[in-house]
Parts: structure tokens; C-alpha cells; sequence
């Protein structure tokens, strides 16, 4: 309820004109090798291959609807709130903690601009794959290390990173 009425808002003039509306890389399938070669804003300065096809799936099936890419990003944050609320569950075995603290990260103002700007993609995107990586990780660490929540950790967090560059600092925690 707190980010809904963000459901009706436009694309913006500057990020989202250059990453969607003006960017002839989304509006096609045979792109996608593109994507993989190119940086974010067409130069080599930020690689995030996985935000640009996540466009690339809305662009197919919504054309410049931007209430989806909206919608795409509130869903994002409201699963990477439900893995939140999962991982403080399995490390503190309190449910009534687990959901205060997932209330305050989906209610949180610091997440306001990356859930209602399109273009914040790349951090709501990212912080829904390194959610999902750490997850896994405490997964594997806690229940008998079954080698496929390692596994599963590995694959999201190079999802993360291929979501943006922040991502690198999930091996330091």
C-alpha cells in the first residue's frame, strides 16, 4: 500500500529515456548477445546485462507501459522482503522479529527511490539476487551443508552481479 499509487507514474527524463524508451537494444530478442557485450549506458562503465534484459521482457510483452516496469520493481522489493523476512526467521528462529524487521525494510524511506524509479532497477533487482544468495548461504551453513544451497548461493550471487557492481562485497559478509 505504501508504494502503490508510485504504479502510476512515468518514465522518467534522463535514466529511463537512455535504459528503455530510446534504447533500440531491449526492442528485440536477436539483441540479447548485445546486452551481453555492452555496458549499461552503452560504454563499458557499468555492466548490468540482467537489468537491461528484465527490460527487455517487459518491453515484449508491455511495450513503454511504465505502470509494468513499476509493477516489476514493487514486486521485486516485496519478494526480496519475503526472503528478509525468511533468512531472520532461520537464523533467530522468531517469527514476530522476522516480520518487524521485514516491515521495516519494506516500509523503509532509504528504499523509496530504488522501488519508485524505474531506473532503480539495478538496486531492487540486485538486492532481490544477493537476498537470495545469502539465503542459500545460510542454508547451506545451517542445515547439514547440502551442497545444493551452495550451489544455489554461487548462481544467485553472480545474478547479483550481473545485476549491478555492488554486489561484489557478498563474499566479505
Amino acid at each position: 500500500t505504501a508504494y502503490s499509487f508510485m504504479l502510476g507514474g512515468s518514465f522518467k527524463i534522463l535514466d529511463d529515456q537512455f535504459s528503455i524508451v530510446e534504447n533500440s537494444h531491449i526492442k528485440s530478442f536477436a539483441n540479447i548477445g548485445k546486452i551481453f557485450q555492452s555496458g549499461f549506458f552503452g560504454d563499458r562503465s557499468y555492466y548490468r546485462p540482467l537489468v537491461l534484459l528484465s527490460y527487455m521482457m517487459e518491453y515484449h510483452f508491455f511495450e513503454l507501459n511504465p505502470f509494468f516496469y513499476n509493477l516489476t520493481n514493487l514486486f521485486l522489493h516485496l519478494a526480496t522482503t519475503m526472503i528478509i523476512f525468511f533468512i531472520i526467521n532461520l537464523l533467530f528462529q522468531d517469527k514476530t522479529m522476522s516480520l518487524l524487521v521485514s516491515l521495516l525494510f519494506v516500509i523503509h524511506p532509504l528504499e523509496w527511490e530504488a522501488v519508485s524509479n524505474i531506473a532503480g532497477r539495478s538496486i531492487v533487482l540486485c538486492a532481490f539476487f544477493f537476498m537470495s544468495a545469502f539465503l542459500f548461504f545460510c542454508l547451506w551453513k545451517l542445515r547439514k551443508k547440502k551442497v545444493i544451497y551452495y550451489w544455489l548461493s554461487l548462481l544467485f550471487f553472480v545474478l547479483s552481479l550481473f545485476s549491478k557492481e555492488s554486489a561484489v562485497v557478498f563474499p566479505l559478509i
